[in-house]
C-alpha cells in the first residue's frame, strides 16, 4: 500500500520540510499541527493553551475534513504541550472537540517552543465510510 500525501490551504502549510499529512489504505496521519493562522501563518494566542488548543483543533478538522474524514474519525493523538501544569486548561477545551468517546491520547511535555508556540498535536483517524 502506497502512502499519498495530504495538502490543504484551509490549514497553516508546514513551517519546515515535512508534510501535512499523509493517506495510507484509510487511515490518515498528520503531522503536528499548530496554532497557526492558515490564512496569514502567524501564530494565534502566543502563549495562551486554551486559545491554540481551539485553533490547534480547528486546523486539524481543515485537514481531515479535506480529505473525507473529521473529528469524530479521530481514534488516537498525541499532544506535546510545553507545560504540563497547564493540562487542565488544555483539557478543558479538547472537551469541547471531542464530547463522547474522545481518542486515545498521549500527552507530554517537551519544554520550550519558539514564537509563543504551547501546544502542538498530531492525530490518526479514519476515512468516513
Amino acid at each position: 500500500m502506497r502512502p499519498v500525501k495530504l495538502e490543504t490551504n484551509k490549514a497553516p502549510q508546514p513551517g519546515g520540510w515535512y508534510s501535512q499529512a499523509f493517506r495510507v489504505g484509510d487511515l490518515i496521519f498528520t503531522a503536528g499541527v499548530t496554532a497557526n493562522d492558515p490564512v496569514t501563518g502567524e501564530m494565534v494566542a502566543p502563549g495562551d493553551i486554551e486559545g491554540q488548543t481551539r485553533q490547534v483543533l480547528k486546523n486539524l478538522k481543515a485537514i481531515l475534513e479535506e480529505h473525507g474524514s473529521d473529528l469524530e474519525h479521530v481514534f488516537k493523538t498525541l499532544v506535546f504541550v510545553a507545560d504540563i501544569d497547564r493540562f487542565q486548561e488544555f483539557n478543558e477545551v479538547y472537551k469541547e472537540f471531542f464530547p463522547a468517546d474522545p481518542p486515545a491520547r498521549s500527552t507530554m511535555q517537551v519544554g520550550k517552543f519558539n514564537h509563543g508556540m504551547v501546544i502542538e498535536i498530531e492525530a490518526v483517524a479514519a476515512v468516513k465510510g
